[in-house]
């Protein structure tokens, strides 16, 4: 079966136990191929494996020129290539039992395939042929680009999404501020999209990662099968400039997004806002049951259906950190989001006891979130491979968390309101707040 998925929301709650993720952790491998390409696998029991082709890019990659050409490249994977057409790559595959998928996010982009053990070197050679083989034929464009305009008019329609992508874009600008989604107004042609790939698609650039498959062997198929031209992407450092969004839109519910900037991935940092997102809260961790969470108890003073919760987002050189609204109406929107900033003000103050070993324990259980399901380690493995060249554990994240103390966490939120905003307010705008109009 082939299927194509794609990750918007990013911070849930992991579900995965701490036993699996370490058992996972202490049977993993890093090195590199003959060819420079980077080699990471995990060792797992049973029958099934899985492979990924990580690489390094993602939307950041893109230029002023070609922005959203990263959505459409995505959506080629697994298109006629000089060895298989399009339809023999998914008849084979199917006949093998296995699945293929593609995704995208800020930095990477993912062709992933998981199928039993005895198909290994099958779905190696289909993998590598999609970035050394395309051939990308002007009518497969056609087919590509309603693909790509169809995704991104349902990531649109998705207010929670669309506004999340808006503060990246505000926060950012360019680089991390592209959006994973072509827009309408992207004029990206098949001759874009080519060029694209063949600066993507170098050996330095990356990452093979197996699961369930001998090491040396996944080293072998990796010399095998992806042989490409030499070269790596260097990408400018992420600047965060902030400022205000204002987009209107005919949704059911207003929403507003205050962010500010956060931490790069496995920073101190970063394990300190973890552990005031968890205090602040919002989430229903309890299906039909209310959060205890500062967030979850503000949005209880407001009409029903108010939602408020707030979000860590981190890259490998920035982060996004944030709170987000929605609500029925205009003024509950802005009221909420002033009582949001009130609460995070508060933590810059001091955290409860009960608030910070909660908001502790919800950090460190979702730790393991990179390494829920075969394809989430598929993408935390070959994302460390490319930027870190190690791995870093379950454990070694979980670590990083209990380091954390409440003056850790005060310190990072005074950071936070003393910084610029980043405001998005999305929906009926005539009774939207601005952003100055908030006391930070």
């Amino acid at each position: 079966m082939l299927a194509a998925s794609r990750k918007a929301i990013l911070n849930t709650v992991s579900k995965a136990s701490y036993s699996t993720a370490a058992a996972t952790a202490n049977a993993i491998q890093f090195t590199s191929a003959a060819n420079g390409v980077k080699v990471a696998s995990s060792q797992e029991p049973g029958q099934a494996a899985s492979l990924a082709i990580v690489i390094n890019g993602g939307a950041r990659a893109e230029s002023h020129k070609n922005v959203g050409v990263a959505h459409y490249l995505k959506n080629y994977g697994f298109k006629n290539n000089t060895s298989r057409t399009a339809f023999r790559i998914s008849r084979e595959a199917e006949l093998a039992g296995g699945v293929l998928s593609s995704n995208l996010s800020h930095e990477t982009m993912v062709y992933s395939a998981e199928f039993l053990k005895d198909d290994v070197e099958l779905f190696a050679e289909i993998l590598g042929d999609v970035v050394s083989k395309q051939k990308y034929q002007e009518h497969e464009f056609i087919d590509v680009a309603n693909q790509t305009l169809g995704e991104s008019a349902n990531a649109i329609a998705d207010s929670e999404v669309n506004v999340i992508e808006a503060a990246h874009q505000t926060a950012f600008r360019t680089g991390l501020g592209h959006s994973i989604f072509a827009k309408p107004t992207a004029h990206v042609t098949n001759a874009d999209v080519k060029a694209f790939a063949k600066e993507l698609f170098t050996q330095g650039n990356i990452a093979v990662v197996g699961t369930g498959i001998d090491h040396e062997y996944l080293q072998t198929l990796a010399e095998t099968y992806f042989n490409l031209p030499a070269g790596q992407l260097s990408l400018p450092a992420t600047q965060y400039y902030g400022g205000e969004s204002r987009v209107e839109a005919a949704s059911k519910a207003n929403h507003y997004v205050l962010a500010f900037e956060g931490a790069a991935l496995n920073t101190p940092e970063f394990a300190a806002l973890q552990v005031l997102r968890y205090a602040l809260g919002g989430d229903m961790n309890v299906k039909n049951v209310d959060s205890s969470s500062l967030l979850s108890q503000t949005a209880k003073k407001f009409t029903e259906g108010t939602q408020i919760k707030a979000f860590n987002v981190a890259y490998s050189d920035a982060g996004l950190f944030g709170l987000q609204v929605s609500a029925a109406s205009a003024a509950d929107t802005g009221a909420a989001i002033a009582a949001a900033t009130e609460q995070l003000k508060a933590a810059a103050k001091k955290l409860s006891g009960d608030d910070f070993s909660r908001a502790l324990a919800q950090a460190k259980y979702a730790a393991t979130s990179g390494f829920e399901t075969r394809l989430d380690r598929l993408e935390t493995l070959g994302t460390q491979a490319l930027h870190a060249g190690k791995n870093v554990s379950a454990m070694d994240y979980v670590a990083a968390v209990e380091k954390v103390s409440t003056s850790d966490v005060a310190k990072v939120a005074e950071k936070l309101v003393k910084s610029k905003p980043t405001a998005v307010a999305l929906g009926n705008l005539s009774n939207l707040p601005y952003a100055d109009s908030f006391s930070l």
